[in-house]
């Protein structure tokens, strides 16, 4: 079963600017990192609850994927989210059953520059050259708070300055929000919510839950609104005229906005505030290496 969102992978060019930026300036601090024994990258994590960012950036462009070499030459930002299994190599044989080409369950591993190793069984969708397009699936060799002390470099992970609290959502641009709905439910297995309008920013959204419910997967189509309100790099039509089909933002909770609005004032982040259900911050891609970030209010009782 597809349980949850596991990590979003970021790519960047200078991984300790990057590093740097995220924590810093964005009050959002990493705990861990290293290289991967193949694939030319090294990493760094940032654990929010039971998801991470990873910051990934090329050492080796011999050995890096070509898909990411190519994301890369357009600039910093999101490469791909992925999905935590509980069983992999079940999930695995149903796409399989379903008529999808998957690559995989293959392994993987990596160990921090303290010593402390990890691994995963990992399996991508389609042709590798698809891997920057279609989410991948993962199980790793840990759960729960063992797991994300192995991601924080066996210590436990710090709290985050900013006041996230967890990763909600993870949104993907699609030019045709029916089609890609049929397509990503034949892939994963997931079902598809009713579509809906989000004028704010100009999208008409189809949600995929996971696990039980309290993250989601999205897809997004631009709508007739524009969402004007966002600067030019910022709008969901941007994104998918630049990038196609990808990753375009991720939405992370927090505990108060008037607290966030403040440190990212101090910290002179630029965002935008939209009434969208609830008050929403958008953390522009220029601020934090190409990836749009959005917070929403969480009230913890």
């Amino acid at each position: 079963m597809l349980t949850a969102l596991d990590h979003i992978i970021i790519g960047v060019h200078d991984l300790p600017q990057a590093d740097q930026t995220f924590n810093q300036h964005l009050g959002l601090v990493s705990s861990a990192g290293g290289n991967h024994p193949s694939g030319g990258t090294a990493n760094r994590i940032i654990v929010i609850g039971d998801t991470y960012l990873e910051l990934i950036a090329v050492r080796a462009p011999e050995e890096a994927q070509q898909s990411m070499l190519d994301r890369l030459k357009q600039g910093d930002g999101y490469l791909n989210c992925v999905l935590a299994s509980d069983d992999i190599k079940a999930d695995s044989q149903a796409m399989f059953q379903r008529g999808v080409s998957v690559i995989g369950p293959n392994q993987g591993s990596l160990k921090s520059a303290d010593g402390v190793s990890r691994g995963w069984l990992r399996t991508d969708v389609e042709r590798p050259d698809l891997t920057q397009h279609y989410p991948f699936i993962i199980q790793h060799d840990s759960s729960g708070e063992e797991r994300r002390r192995r991601l924080a470099g066996g210590q436990t992970p710090p709290a985050h300055p900013l006041g996230v609290q967890r990763v909600v959502s993870a949104t993907l641009a699609v030019e045709n929000l029916t089609e890609a709905s049929q397509r990503f439910q034949h892939i994963y297995g997931l079902q598809p919510s009713e579509a809906r309008n989000h004028e704010p920013w100009g999208a008409r959204v189809v949600t995929f839950a996971l696990g039980a419910g309290t993250q989601s997967l999205e897809l997004a189509e631009p709508s007739s609104a524009s969402g004007a309100s966002l600067p030019q790099d910022a709008l969901l039509s941007t994104h998918l005229h630049q990038l196609g089909e990808s990753l375009y933002r991720i939405t992370l909770a927090v505990v108060d906005l008037r607290v966030v609005r403040h440190y990212l004032d101090a910290h002179k982040v630029s965002y935008t505030v939209l009434e969208d259900g609830q008050p929403t911050l958008w953390i522009h891609p220029n601020q934090a290496n190409g990836a749009l970030i959005v917070l929403s209010e969480e009230k913890v009782y």
